[in-house]
């Protein structure tokens, strides 16, 4: 029985959708219609994703993407970890368990101080990835928005074709985001609607009278609760609800007074893959907190 790791052939790519498909349960063509940046042919985009073959057919699959990171004024290289899956029948035979002490061998290799994933906390645990960081969930309604006084932003609802530049020109304001380098493919997803304003975008998603989710939302001139509250209108939304870093303070200042409610909870599922590279990429921002304290250094 021949069993080996291996990356993704470009003739192959046919039968590797199929595996995806079968192993979660989606419809044909769901991953390069949801995630179309991701799951490309490219010679790039093929290195990413590690598969077990078994007997010359793929089995199970775990994919490594790199996520080029802005945070507190720092950058960092985050292996974003993706596309865990396994044939039903080939399921309790340790191929995920392989794949995965692999693609930690290779972001040792690569470098990435740190790891990222969005799954079950039990599950990947033991590889050493856990729940971390602290993340707010805002409700917003018609009711908690009239109550706040905020008033409506002048938003024009556009196609992501029509926003793709606007998105990509604004996306360096947020202190905490992805760097995208294909802003197209990631924002013209179905059931994604674009707005602009001569006060920033929002990305939602949601129709009619149903709750919606604010994807992605930027305002340099700090009027989030105005764009909020121009979806909410147009949308004809019975709630909007949006997801936000604790880290977020200003923007957190500006939108709780206005929310009818939040929930906190963790963040994501996190590995410290390179301790000392993480520091190093915090270095700045680190020494500036300890400002007051006995001069350091981190060696």
């Amino acid at each position: 029985m021949a069993e080996r790791v291996r990356t993704v052939r470009a003739d192959e790519w046919e039968e590797f959708q199929r595996f995806l498909e079968r192993s979660y349960g989606h419809s044909k063509g769901f991953f390069t219609r949801y995630y179309p940046h991701i799951y490309r042919t490219d010679e790039e985009a093929l290195s990413s994703f590690f598969v077990l073959e078994k007997d010359g057919r793929i089995v199970s699959h775990v994919g490594l993407f790199p996520l080029e990171c802005v945070a507190l004024g720092c950058k960092l290289t985050v292996g974003g970890i993706g596309g865990v899956a396994t044939l039903p029948e080939e399921r309790g035979k340790g191929y995920m368990s392989r794949l995965l002490r692999h693609v930690i061998g290779q972001m040792k290799e690569r470098k990435y101080p740190l790891s990222a994933l969005g799954g079950d906390r039990q599950r990947y645990n033991p590889f050493g990835w856990d729940l971390a960081g602290m993340k707010y969930t805002l409700t917003f309604t018609p009711r908690s928005m009239e109550r706040a006084g905020v008033v409506p932003a002048e938003v024009e609802e556009v196609t992501p074709q029509e926003a793709s530049s606007e998105v990509e020109r604004l996306l360096g304001t947020l202190p905490l985001r992805v760097e995208r380098r294909y802003t197209l493919p990631v924002i013209d997803r179905p059931g994604v609607r674009a707005w602009l304003s001569e006060d920033g975008y929002v990305l939602s998603k949601g129709e009619a009278f149903g709750p919606h989710q604010i994807l992605e939302l930027a305002s340099p001139t700090g009027t989030e609760p105005e764009l909020i509250r121009a979806v909410v209108e147009r949308g004809f939304c019975g709630e909007v609800y949006l997801q936000l870093s604790a880290w977020y303070e200003g923007r957190l200042g500006r939108l709780v007074p206005s929310a009818a409610g939040w929930d906190a909870g963790p963040d994501w599922c996190y590995r410290t893959v390179d301790l000392a590279g993480l520091l190093e990429a915090y270095r700045g921002w680190l020494e500036a907190r300890a400002e007051g304290m006995a001069p350091f250094e981190l060696s």
